[in-house]
C-alpha cells in the first residue's frame, strides 16, 4: 500500500543533458508533467505514457522516445516499477488496454502511445 498521490500539475525539472528530477535545481528547466489521477485509493501508482512524437511531449528518455504524461491506476510497485492490477510481473508496453488509455488521455501521442511502469523514482523507490 502506498500514499503516493501526485498533483495533476506535477513539476519536473529537465537538464540540457536530458536528466529529469522532481526538485528545482540550477541549470534545470521546469516543466509540467500532466498527471491524471484516475485512481485515488492507497493501492495505486503511476504508468508513464510514451510516444515517438516530440510535439506535445514533456521530456525525452532517449532514442527518440518521449514522455507525454502519467496516469494513476490501481496496482502496486515492485521495486521502482509500477504494475497495474492484473498485470503483476507482466510487460505492459504491448498491452492494448494501456496503449488505448495513453492515446485517449494524451492525444499528442497521435495514436502511437504506449505505457511503462518505471515511475517509482518520483518517490525515491529504488
Amino acid at each position: 500500500m502506498t500514499d503516493y498521490l501526485l498533483p495533476e500539475d506535477f513539476r519536473v525539472y529537465v537538464s540540457d543533458e536530458g536528466v529529469v528530477i522532481n526538485w528545482a535545481a540550477p541549470g534545470y528547466t521546469e516543466k509540467i508533467l500532466p498527471t491524471v489521477n484516475k485512481y485515488t485509493k492507497r493501492d495505486g501508482g503511476y504508468i508513464a505514457c510514451y510516444s515517438r512524437n516530440l510535439e506535445g511531449s514533456i521530456y525525452s528518455v532517449g532514442d527518440g522516445i518521449y514522455v507525454m504524461g502519467q496516469i494513476r491506476l490501481q496496482g502496486r510497485y515492485i521495486g521502482r516499477i509500477f504494475h497495474p492490477k492484473g498485470y503483476e510481473n507482466k510487460d505492459i508496453s504491448a498491452a492494448e488496454e494501456f496503449k488505448t488509455l495513453c492515446n485517449q488521455t494524451f492525444p499528442a501521442a497521435r495514436s502511437g502511445g504506449w505505457a511503462g511502469g518505471d515511475t517509482g523514482g518520483w518517490f525515491g523507490i529504488q
